[in-house]
């Protein structure tokens, strides 16, 4: 018998629009309830079993939730969500409510009604275990469940008036609900506790996402570890984060790493069945599962000017550049059919002596400020970049690299480049073995950089 469940997990995170938009929904019922913590003890939320996500209460289903973030107003294009969610309340009658989440406006329910009965039947799947929204859709028309269930969905309320949220506008209402939360309590919070408290619900569910891949892979997902008791998040909200930490830090950078990566994906959604586009969620997959010490690891190296040893907001908002991770970053990605290699980020290709160069994507974007030229950055500039790149001892494998892409910047080399305004001597960097780190050092002196046309020539 095939099964209305399904685990698709692996493609969730705690900072993608699908899990602010769990978090959202759950901070919206403790609101909405005035929830205390015995009530809160009855909750939970389970993702990616029955739905996207479903309220549990009481050990049983009361609402489940499917999250789509076209690019598109049509209803059509949500044929199959929807009639996935009705056959799915038709099956399970004790569920009340069943809510398309959307960044995008649909009309409203009365007209979604009369136009799913008359579009056309979704179109059946050959999957063998579980069922497709053409059996779903089947079940409820045949059985004439259509009215009974249509009156259980709906299109989920972000205000009064508003039943979509874009995705750039999902953290905005997580935080009208945080302080909700505290002014019906009359209790004062800081701006910094609401920061941090945002970043720490994204990264609660994060780790709940990253223990389960751990238990999908090892065959011992439960029932208990696909849930995560309301009480975890409230608990969250009764703690104090006027206090930031690297840990904080981290937060920020995988969320606006995320931010980045789905706007970009929603952008090129007319491309989304291409190898491109593939390559560039890929990507962003791969690269959102590695722990919080390879992610810093990957951002230091994708920002390679920027100074970031010490922890605090300005370095660390510096290693995610929002223009410069979609280019030169993912655009390099999506035109360069060349893989990825050392831990998803540098390219290799076979010189004429059969000896691979090592390209390392940047998120370099600089505008081209020069009165002369407009197509390049002033000699100034591009000295002060290659000696910031030069002197950046934080990053650890800079010097496994010949050449790095930019946008506009070209360099034939680092010391070249730096050298033209000003003068960097070895003994500026420290170093605990002066010989291998001197090595190092000239290594990345000799970096190249180049413009993405340029790029575009010599791997595509």
């Amino acid at each position: 018998m095939k099964s209305l469940n399904h685990d698709a997990s692996n493609s969730w995170n705690g900072y993608s629009y699908q899990g602010k938009a769990a978090i959202y929904t759950v901070l919206k019922i403790i609101n909405d309830q005035c929830l205390i913590l015995e009530d809160v003890k009855q909750f939970e939320l389970e993702l990616e079993h029955l739905e996207d996500f479903t309220v549990i209460h009481n050990d049983k289903e009361i609402s489940i939730h499917q999250v789509k973030t076209f690019n598109s107003t049509a209803p059509s294009e949500y044929k199959d969500a929807v009639w996935t969610l009705l056959g799915k309340l038709a099956m399970k009658p004790h569920i009340d409510k069943a809510y398309l989440h959307t960044t995008e406006k649909l009309p409203d329910k009365a007209t979604l009604k009369e136009r799913y009965i008359n579009l056309t039947a979704p179109t059946a799947t050959n999957s063998e275990n579980q069922l497709n929204p053409n059996e779903y859709y089947n079940y409820v028309v045949e059985n004439d469940f259509y009215e009974l269930v249509f009156g259980k969905f709906e299109l989920f309320p972000y205000d009064k008036e508003l039943n979509h949220c874009s995705l750039s506008d999902m953290k905005n209402k997580i935080n009208v609900q945080l302080r909700r939360y505290y002014e019906e309590r009359e209790i004062h919070r800081s701006e910094e506790h609401f920061n941090r408290l945002y970043y720490f619900l994204l990264s609660l569910l994060d780790n709940h996402i990253s223990e389960r891949h751990v238990a999908l892979q090892e065959g011992t997902v439960t029932k208990t570890n696909r849930r995560i008791p309301f009480s975890v998040f409230y608990d969250a909200l009764n703690c104090n984060f006027e206090e930031s930490s690297r840990q904080f830090y981290t937060h920020v950078l995988r969320e606006l790493y995320c931010s980045v990566c789905e706007q970009f994906l929603y952008d090129n959604q007319d491309e989304a069945t291409s190898t491109p586009f593939q390559r560039v969620k890929t990507f962003y997959d791969e690269v959102r599962l590695v722990d919080d010490n390879a992610f810093l690891k990957l951002c230091k190296k994708w920002t390679p000017h920027v100074q970031a040893s010490e922890i605090n907001l300005k370095t660390f908002h510096g290693l995610i550049p929002f223009q410069g991770i979609r280019d030169p970053l993912l655009k390099a990605l999506y035109v360069f059919s060349e893989p990825l290699h050392h831990d998803q980020s540098v390219f290799l290709k076979k010189n004429e002596s059969g000896v691979n160069t090592v390209y390392l994507p940047t998120t370099l974007h600089e505008r081209p400020t020069s009165l002369v030229n407009d197509e390049l950055l002033d000699e100034k500039q591009v000295s002060r970049i290659a000696r910031e790149i030069i002197m950046n001892s934080d990053i650890e494998d800079l010097h496994e690299i010949d050449v790095m892409i930019s946008s506009h910047i070209p360099m034939q080399s680092l010391e070249e480049a730096a050298y033209t305004y000003t003068q960097i001597s070895y003994d500026e960097i420290e170093s605990d073995d002066n010989h291998t780190e001197e090595d190092k050092f000239m290594k990345i002196k000799r970096i190249k950089m180049i413009t993405f046309p340029q790029a575009r020539k010599e791997l595509e």
